[in-house]
């Protein structure tokens, strides 16, 4: 709806054959320095409803997503929320995972001592920041929808198409985008992108990563 999105590239399994493969956002032909990717409106990225907020997980945009979630294919960004549902299983962030995973996940990191690494208490992310200051349920599709937030939001707004994106540093991160400011959020390619390339965000490096660049 009032967005564009380049005939060259489309969202796929990398490796069709296999249905356990990532999916990913992919050049189908070759794409040029600066091209535009894609041009998404302000009014179809989901959010709070209201101003944006500094907190570490916006509870009424994981509310709000977990609305659309329930609605399935008759939610405005059913296309989306399919994507979502079909491929984004609940259970990939740490803090969900068994107390023996979190125990080993944290002993790598260094939890407690001088030489921890980010990101910081990431095994406590779903019952400090949904269940206890969001006084969020334990709804399945609420709990789905907070994590998804945690996973793929851009500084708590949740942005169809551009949250579907893979994270991948170096030569592989080829696009840019602005989310900042009122102007529709336009994506580019960053370097010529051959076909079949997978088309990368980063989490950490991008111009406008916000608070990703230091919680991820």
């Amino acid at each position: 709806e009032n967005g564009v999105f380049n005939p060259k590239t489309s969202f796929r399994l990398a490796d069709p054959s296999k249905h356990n493969s990532v999916y990913g956002y992919f050049a189908n032909e070759n794409l040029a320095k600066d091209e535009l990717l894609f041009e998404i409106p302000r009014s179809m990225t989901l959010t709070n409803g209201g101003d944006p907020s500094n907190i570490d997980l916006e509870c009424d945009t994981a509310r709000n997503l977990a609305k659309e979630l329930k609605l399935g294919h008759s939610s405005k960004y059913a296309p989306w929320v399919e994507y979502l549902l079909d491929t984004q299983p609940s259970g990939q962030i740490p803090s969900t995972w068994s107390d023996a995973g979190k125990a080993l996940f944290e002993k790598l990191l260094g939890h407690g001592t001088e030489k921890e690494l980010p990101p910081f208490l990431p095994t406590a992310w779903l019952d400090d920041e949904w269940l206890n200051h969001c006084q969020g349920s334990n709804d399945p599709v609420e709990l789905h929808a907070a994590q998804l937030l945690i996973q793929r939001s851009w500084d708590n707004v949740m942005m169809p198409i551009y949250d579907m994106f893979n994270h991948r540093n170096g030569h592989w991160f080829n696009s840019e985008g602005s989310v900042v400011g009122d102007e529709p959020i336009r994506v580019r390619a960053t370097r010529d992108i051959m076909a079949g390339e997978q088309i990368y965000t980063s989490y950490n490096q991008c111009k406008d990563c916000g608070g990703r660049l230091t919680n991820y």
